[in-house]
Order: C-alpha cells, then sequence, then structure tokens
C-alpha cells in the first residue's frame, strides 16, 4: 500500500435538526440520521416529544443549565465527543453550518461546558448529557447560534481528497437558538449587485437570460430570514423581467451570502437597470441597484470599421480626383504663331 493510501485523517460529516448543514466538505445529512438522534431533553417526563431546538435568553454573566439527549437506534453501542459549535452561514448561498471540532470556537459554541467530553451509549438505549452555558459579561445583546454536537467516534467510511484516503466521520446536533437580553437592531444590507448575460458576439445570436449575482449580509443583531425581489429595467423605463428569489432561510448576525436569481427579458442593446429589494418578516429591508449597458460590441467594431474604410476610400477618391483637376490646370498651354 502506498504512503497516501495509509494516510488517513477524519472527516466529519455534520447534521442539524430540520436543515441542512454542512461539515469541513462533507454534504450533511437530516439530524436524525437513522443511527443516532441529538435534541434537546423533554422538560419533564410526561412530555414524549423532545424539542426540537434549544431556545434560551438570557443576560449577560448568567449562566443557564439544560440537557441534551442522545439515542442511539443501532444493535451496537456507540461512542461519541460532545461538545458546543458557531453556527454560521456559507458565502455561497447562504446555509446554515456549525464549525467542526478541529475549528475554535468564538462565540456561543465556546459558552457551551459538559462534563464528560464523551459519552458511551449503548445499543438502543438513550443517554441525557448535562450542558452549561456561561454567558459572558461582555457578551452582544441580540441572538447567538451554534448547536449541540455528538460527533461518532468511529471512521465509518473512507474518501479520496487531495491523493489520500480519508476517514469519515458523522456528527449530528441540535441548533442552539440564545438571546442575550439587551437593544435589539435587526438591520439587513444587499451590495455588489452584478448582471451577467451572453447575448453574444453580434448582440442577436446570444440569450436573452442572464444571471444577478448580490451579497446580503446580516448587519444587525437578530438572526433574520430576508426576502429578495429582484426586478430589471431598460430604456426608456420600461420593465424587462421580476424575480422572487427564496433568499436566505436563516441569516446570523454579522453573516453574509452571495446569492444567485436567474433573469430574463436582455435585449441585444439596452441600458439595463437591475434593482434587488430585501424585505423581513421584521419590517425591515434594504434596496440596491446597478446599471449594466448591454451592447453589441463586435458588432460595432465591424460598423466602425467599416465607417472608416467607407470614409478612407472616399477621401483617397477625393484626393485622386483633386491631383488630376490640378494636373489638368498646371498643364503647359502650346502656342502656334501663323507665318508671314
Amino acid at each position: 500500500m502506498s504512503v497516501a493510501k495509509r494516510l488517513v485523517r477524519p472527516l466529519i460529516a455534520l447534521a442539524v435538526a430540520a436543515v441542512a448543514v454542512v461539515g469541513p466538505a462533507v454534504p450533511a445529512q437530516a439530524a436524525d440520521n437513522g443511527a443516532w438522534s441529538v435534541t434537546p431533553t423533554p422538560a419533564d417526563d410526561s412530555s414524549p416529544t423532545p424539542r426540537s431546538y434549544f431556545v434560551l435568553e438570557g443576560a449577560p454573566g448568567a449562566t443557564l443549565t439544560d440537557k441534551v439527549r442522545i439515542r442511539n437506534f443501532t444493535k451496537r453501542a456507540l461512542t461519541f465527543s460532545i461538545y458546543g459549535a458557531d453556527g454560521y452561514n456559507t458565502t455561497e448561498g447562504g446555509f446554515f453550518a456549525l464549525r467542526g471540532l478541529e475549528f475554535p470556537q468564538k462565540d456561543v459554541g465556546a459558552w457551551v461546558t459538559v462534563p464528560v467530553q464523551t459519552v458511551k451509549v449503548a445499543k438502543k438505549t438513550q443517554v441525557d448529557v448535562p450542558i452549561t452555558i456561561r454567558i459572558p459579561d461582555n457578551a452582544t445583546p441580540g441572538d447567538h447560534v451554534g448547536g449541540i454536537v455528538a460527533l461518532n467516534g468511529a471512521v465509518e467510511g473512507t474518501t479520496e481528497a487531495d491523493g489520500l484516503e480519508v476517514g469519515l466521520k458523522r456528527a449530528v446536533a441540535a441548533r442552539l437558538y440564545l438571546r442575550v437580553s439587551g437593544p435589539t437592531m435587526p438591520a439587513v444590507e444587499v451590495t455588489d449587485i452584478e448582471l451577467e448575460h451572453d447575448r453574444g458576439a453580434l448582440g442577436w445570436t446570444g440569450s436573452s437570460s442572464g444571471t444577478v449575482s448580490y451579497t446580503v449580509t446580516n448587519t444587525g443583531n437578530l438572526r433574520l430570514s430576508p426576502q429578495s425581489v429582484i426586478t430589471l429595467s431598460g430604456l426608456p423605463s420600461r420593465e424587462l423581467d421580476a424575480v422572487e428569489s427564496a433568499g436566505v432561510v436563516d441569516l446570523l448576525p454579522g453573516q453574509s451570502a452571495r446569492l444567485n436569481a436567474e433573469v430574463e427579458g436582455i435585449g441585444p442593446f439596452d441600458r439595463v437597470t437591475t434593482t434587488v429589494t430585501l424585505t423581513t418578516a421584521e419590517g425591515i429591508g434594504d434596496v440596491g441597484e446597478t446599471t449594466t449597458w448591454v451592447v453589441p460590441w463586435v458588432l460595432i467594431a465591424v460598423v466602425l470599421a467599416l465607417l472608416a474604410l467607407g470614409a478612407w476610400w472616399w477621401l483617397h477618391r477625393r484626393a485622386e480626383r483633386r491631383r488630376a483637376f490640378e494636373a489638368l490646370e498646371n498643364a503647359p498651354t502650346l502656342t502656334v504663331s501663323a507665318g508671314r
């Protein structure tokens, strides 16, 4: 076996309740992956249905306690690493994700402590693990989002990455929504709007479709789910297209997402104004726009070249005619005298 094949490093596939979440380079599964699940422990034994998420609130400096339930559905014992993780949005698409165990946790993930770092869950059983969340005295008001993760210590498969055979580990998590008390300031902004199109070299040979790309940033301290409406207008103030985008389901404070939407109606020659309007359930939003000239530069270059050639030919012919006329005027005159 080659050295590359002997090098095996863990790669975690992470999942969080009710959402598609990514771990380091591996697509996520559901929170209940069929082998085990991670949920908040029910408030009391009489509550048969676990809570979907941890939804907590506290002031700076407060200490909160709760429990996380890990259920093993398999016919063998499983050993898990338990840790808190910070939530974030992926740059492309804004999907919710959690920091892996190998990354430093800097927000709510770092505030979570558990009495044990690993727990062994027997087959077909469940374990409730206490968790403690200590909110720092200098914690900023607003939403802090992360998760409580149970990472299976066993390598469950392999994949190729960078020439190495990489071991796969799976993790499941329950989301943690923590609101630190204090002033709330929801705010969102849209920037970096771009319209890409391909009308073709001659204008009418390409497609009337295009792609609008833009960046949505949560500049406030509450998590938001901004929706986008994209409108295209051309000269003279005529509407070309209007598209409603799904937006971002859960955009966390301080996070940005690059979004894309397909549009139609782009003509071969026009001045297109692209407007992106953001709205949220909280009643806040933002509007941004950009202007793009749609010009068939190759066609224009050919026309200009033909005009230049025609002008050169006309000037050349005119110069030839002038030279001929001047030559005729300057020709010597022959005088004949009569004999005496």
